[in-house]
C-alpha cells in the first residue's frame, strides 16, 4: 500500500473512533436486555473502580517521585476527608511542588 502517512493516520483515527463508538453503543444495547439484579449491579459498580485502578497503577509504578507523592497524598486525603475535590487538589499541588523543587 503506497498511500500517504496523512491518509493512513486519518484512516486509523476513523477506525478507532468507530470501534470506540460501536463498543459504547453495543454495551448500552446489551445492558438494556440484562436485568439489573443485585449481582449485576455490584459487578457494574466494581468495574469502574477496577478500570480506574488499571489505568493509575502503571503510572504510579513507572512514574517518578512526584507521581508517587501525589498518589500517596491524594489517596490519604481521599480516605481521611472523603472529598474527591480536596484529594485532586492536594495531589496536583504535591506533584507541582515536586516538579518545582526537584526537576
Amino acid at each position: 500500500m503506497n498511500s500517504s502517512p496523512v491518509l493512513q493516520s486519518l484512516l486509523a483515527i476513523i477506525i478507532m473512533a468507530a470501534i470506540a463508538y460501536g463498543s459504547r453503543v453495543l454495551g448500552l444495547l446489551i445492558m438494556l436486555r440484562v436485568p439489573l439484579g443485585p449481582q449485576v449491579r455490584r459487578f457494574v459498580d466494581a468495574m469502574s473502580n477496577s478500570v480506574l485502578i488499571a489505568v493509575i497503577v502503571p503510572i504510579i509504578v513507572h512514574g517518578d517521585g512526584g507521581v508517587r507523592l501525589a498518589a500517596f497524598a491524594a489517596g490519604t486525603v481521599a480516605i481521611v476527608l472523603r472529598s474527591p475535590l480536596a484529594s485532586i487538589a492536594i495531589g496536583m499541588a504535591c506533584a507541582a511542588c515536586w516538579r518545582w523543587w526537584f526537576v
